[in-house]
């Protein structure tokens, strides 16, 4: 095992679409700190100076909302490169074993992808604290928010590395995993606004004047949302918001996470059944 992780990572630090992630995550960071920053130009030329005091914590996790799709690019290409190289078929050859294979690439891959996390982070902290403002979130907040994100990212990784070590194309695999990718993504978006939905409309009022001059006032009364959700089916959603991984990021990058215990437990449970899911299919396959 000790042997295929010093080869992996070696592999890791030379490999062209690892460097890529990282750059790429770097400048992620820079134009949400832009982005942040002419927000607070525009905030300060609104109210007083002194009444308005901008940090980066909403900033801090915005990785949450890019890594999925970069770990599944990233992934797609260098566990698929194994397969076009024959390198997975030589490791088995040497006398490695294929669970041995099957967690020295998972290992790596979640350390890749964790660095591209981190290195967004670190760009929020580095450039953002010195240029728009301090971190005003409780410490403690953080690392809770911080380990979560770990946790919901290795469940995304072990998604992606049950696609990409069953797929032996890197070209499908790479596809495969940019959609999967995209639809934890989406479904966070999704499930968020029609949770969002509001269960009543507000009563309004409005005045407006006819070309006679005579003045006319309308009101509505509260009205009743049909798309706001109810029952078992609002209980469906708030389950799969908590449930799926891609909500979980979106829970953590808008740190409105809605328990604390219950969303690490589900990617652990994510985790485990994935993983014992492909080392038991990825035993069976035929690498000929």
């Amino acid at each position: 095992m000790s042997k295929l992780l010093r080869a992996n990572f070696a592999r890791l630090w030379k490999s062209r679409i690892f460097w890529l992630g990282i750059l790429f995550m770097f400048g992620i960071g820079l134009l949400v700190l832009y982005s942040e920053y002419r927000h607070n130009m525009h905030m300060i030329n609104i109210v007083q100076a002194e009444d308005y005091h901008p940090s980066i914590d909403g900033s801090l996790f915005g990785s949450c909302m890019y890594i999925p799709m970069v770990a599944s690019v990233f992934m797609g290409l260098f566990i698929g490169t194994e397969y076009s190289d024959g390198t997975i078929r030589n490791k088995l050859i040497v006398g490695n074993s294929r669970v041995a294979v099957y967690f020295a690439n998972f290992i790596v891959a979640l350390s890749a992808s964790i660095i591209m996390h981190l290195v967004y982070i670190i760009t929020i902290i580095m450039i953002g604290v010195p240029v728009i403002g301090n971190i005003e979130q409780k410490v403690e907040t953080l690392l809770i928010l911080f380990l979560m994100s770990i946790i919901t990212l290795t469940a995304i990784v072990a998604i992606f590395m049950f696609i990409s070590m069953l797929i032996h194309s890197k070209a499908n695999a790479s596809v495969v995993a940019i959609l999967v990718a995209m639809a934890l993504t989406m479904s966070g978006g999704y499930i968020n606004a029609r949770l969002s939905e509001p269960e009543y409309y507000e009563a309004y009022s409005v005045t407006f004047t006819d070309e006679s001059g005579e003045v006319f006032e309308e009101n509505s009364e509260k009205e009743l949302n049909p798309y706001y959700l109810r029952g078992a089916k609002r209980k469906a959603y708030e389950f799969m918001y908590d449930f799926l991984p891609g909500c979980q990021m979106l829970q953590i990058a808008y740190q409105e996470v809605s328990d604390y215990v219950r969303l690490p437990l589900y990617s652990l449970g994510i985790i485990v059944v994935v993983c014992a899911g492909g080392v038991i299919c990825f035993r069976r396959q035929d690498l000929k």
